[in-house]
């Protein structure tokens, strides 16, 4: 061969080499599979053929399995928008650590899934954002301090961050929820009743859940309405709605006759 066909010939291969190790990098996708902890079923996220992410406990109903298969869609959805990486970062969020891709939350950490990996929700994120810079790239991002107290109804709504940050990644994550049930107080003209409500929701938000208020309306005299306001509050004089917080079963007992 010609000597002066050699560089031409050179360039194109690495090229068609460099082509091909981004087009590999950009099809880089997100799976999930079953695995198993302590002979408990237990669910990993990864990132081509490497594990990010392992959930081992259940969560508002949604079993390990299926709660990595919402962190999964979040993280495939980063990675198309971003193939080449992002700034993985940790945040403080109300009760826990979220993981974020820029302002993405990927997934959030609370204290029953780190007690799982025998950690904290800190320690358990942040191992989680080491493992997903060097699957898919990008950078990491120092942890964002904790929210004083006095900043507390800020983070519940959504993620604590420094003065600098953007505000936008404010969202509920329900890949974190909780249960629990309350009393239900009801007060209308032919008595006072009280039961019990199950609520569910974002845990943070299902801790402030005092009670259900029940209020009972008549609609035209042909229909009766059932309403069930979850409330911070046993008064039921004084209605403090809970956003974010459903009503998943009721029950009462009469207890005086007017």
């Amino acid at each position: 061969m010609r000597p002066h066909y050699r560089l031409p010939l050179v360039l194109g291969l690495v090229l068609l080499g460099a082509l091909a190790a981004a087009a590999a990098f950009s099809a880089a996708s997100v799976a999930t599979r079953a695995v198993e902890y302590d002979g408990r079923p237990a669910a990993e996220v990864l990132v081509g053929d490497m594990p990010v992410i392992e959930l081992r406990t259940s969560a508002g109903g949604l079993t390990p399995m299926r709660r990595a298969g919402i962190v999964a869609e979040r993280l495939q959805a980063a990675i198309d928008a971003q193939p080449q990486g992002a700034k993985i970062r940790v945040a403080s969020i109300s009760h826990g650590q979220g993981l974020y891709a820029d302002n993405r939350l990927i997934v959030a950490v609370y204290d029953a899934e780190a007690s799982a990996h025998n950690g904290t929700p800190l320690g358990l994120v942040q191992t989680w954002q080491d493992n997903l810079v060097r699957a898919w790239g990008g950078s990491a991002q120092s942890v964002a301090p904790p929210a004083p107290a006095a900043a507390d109804s800020a983070s519940v709504a959504g993620e604590s961050q420094p003065a600098a940050a953007d505000p936008k990644p404010a969202q509920t994550d329900w890949t974190g929820t909780a249960q629990k049930w309350v009393p239900i107080v009801s007060v209308e003209q032919s008595g006072l009743s009280i039961g019990a409500a199950q609520v569910a929701g974002p845990t943070a938000q299902v801790e402030k859940v005092k009670a259900v208020a029940e209020l009972r309306l008549s609609f035209q005299s042909v229909a009766r309405i059932y309403a069930y306001i979850p409330t911070s509050s046993l008064n039921v004089t004084t209605l403090d709605r809970v956003q974010g917080v459903s009503v998943w079963a009721t029950g009462d007992v009469r207890l005086v006759e007017f």
